[in-house]
């Protein structure tokens, strides 16, 4: 790298290791060039991290009894389903997601009163996972039912389990809607979904008119890619985030700046990423964690983008951020905060199940997700609760947060404004045992 004096030290997991010889010099931002954002889709925290036991720290569920009920309304009734290390590597069912199958999950009910939430005097209560789960497939059995608050053991979830043990995992980490994947990528990438409560297909077609960070980079000189294995056109599955956005179509940036996940792999082996890298995952098969995609696949798939990472020319200068975009239905036992800002004022109706509309304001977070920091430059095995730096919480507009820190950008929301941010995580010393390849996924079959 350009102005640093490379010193070599002893082989660490069979390789040799070149390391700058910055350590102790200089502000956090001086350590990060290169930002990496992987967001796999649709796992909870408590169903995929809530099984870690490296670190009494993780509030996760080995020390935490989580049961739910058949039918959350009927508060006479016992909470006699309850989680257990017992998730299959292939989810039987996709739990529903949706806002108002997510008010279930949360409140027991598809209509929480919205303004009586935002003042304090309802709370989610958690109990709902199995009810909406046993609604939704119609089904009594027990069994099938819990599969939506069910967790995975340590030795299911190797290659998270081991990336977690050796950078910094996130326990308070919620996503930015209590719904599903676009709305939710939609404010990772620009602070807003613009009301847009469910897949509609304003994502198919850049219909989406707000400025992402894609445009925000693009004004301020900093280079981008969008690398994908998903779609790119309307009524082909999900589009790679940047093709969420009108700009992105007409100033011809979907052209130059969207391309395929194989040229990362090139890219990063070269040392020619991008200052800022956006992958998004095929969804929902084989790499993306979403049912019915297998969480070994899931976990191979994750295991090759790190150590295309850890490996490549620009690891010592780059910070990469795995994160999911929402629960996808899944059980977690923490409730998420309420009466926070909006991206915008504006609001989104759904009809629920039972026939009656819904409007959501966006002023609550969703559940939370599994989110690790990773880098040569942040600590060994840190697990990180409540938010810090500006009073808010962790949630998926704190990367657009740390961005802005970085590379001095402007705001793009409120809720951006909001969000906490971990520049703090970043240490003045830059490691040299972290591993060069990471184990192979738990072999299932």
């Amino acid at each position: 790298m350009v102005g640093f004096k490379l010193i070599t030290v002893a082989a660490i997991s069979g390789l040799a290791l070149a390391v700058p010889n910055i350590a102790n010099k200089g502000d956090w931002k001086s350590k990060i060039k290169n930002v990496v954002i992987l967001v796999e889709e649709n796992r909870s925290f408590d169903t995929f991290a809530g099984g870690l036991s490296y670190s009494k720290d993780i509030d996760g569920l080995l020390h935490h009894n989580y049961c739910n009920s058949m039918n959350a309304s009927d508060p006479t009734q016992k909470d006699d389903v309850c989680a257990g290390p017992r998730a299959n590597d292939v989810a039987p069912d996709d739990p529903n997601h949706s806002i108002s199958g997510v008010n279930m999950q949360l409140f027991s009910t598809w209509h929480p009163d919205e303004s009586v939430v935002d003042a304090g005097h309802q709370r989610e209560n958690m109990r709902g996972f199995v009810t909406e789960q046993s609604y939704t497939f119609k089904t009594l059995n027990k069994t099938r039912a819990a599969e939506a608050i069910n967790y995975y053991t340590p030795d299911q979830v190797r290659v998270f389990n081991e990336m977690a043990e050796n950078f910094v995992l996130f326990d308070r980490w919620f996503a930015a809607v209590p719904g599903p994947t676009n709305p939710n990528r939609a404010y990772l990438t620009s602070g807003t979904s613009h009301g847009h409560g469910k897949n509609d297909n304003a994502f198919n077609v850049y219909g989406l008119p707000q400025r992402s960070v894609f445009q925000q980079l693009s004004e301020a000189g900093i280079s981008w890619m969008n690398y994908q294995n998903s779609t790119t056109g309307p009524g082909l599955g999900f589009n790679p985030d940047a093709a969420f956005y009108t700009w992105t179509n007409t100033s011809g940036a979907y052209k130059t700046n969207i391309v395929p996940l194989t040229q990362f792999y090139a890219d990063a082996k070269a040392g020619r990423l991008p200052k800022f890298t956006y992958i998004n995952p095929e969804c929902c098969s084989y790499q993306s964690f979403h049912p019915p995609s297998p969480i070994t696949l899931g976990e191979n798939f994750i295991k090759g983008i790190y150590e295309a990472v850890r490996n490549s020319p620009q690891w010592e200068e780059t910070l990469f951020i795995l994160t999911f975009d929402e629960h996808g239905g899944f059980g977690d036992h923490v409730p998420p905060p309420v009466n926070v800002p909006a991206g915008d004022g504006i609001l989104y109706t759904e009809t629920a199940p039972d026939g009656k509309n819904i409007t959501f304001d966006f002023k609550r977070l969703g559940v939370r997700v599994p989110t690790l920091l990773i880098s040569p430059w942040v600590s060994k095995g840190v697990v990180e609760n409540k938010g810090r730096n500006n009073g808010g919480e962790y949630t998926h507009t704190s990367i657009l947060k740390f961005l802005q820190n970085l590379w001095g950008l402007d705001s793009l929301s409120p809720r951006v404004d909001y969000s906490a941010t971990f520049e703090h995580l970043i240490t003045g010393d830059y490691r040299t045992d972290t591993p060069a390849t990471l184990v192979n996924p738990y072999p299932y079959n």
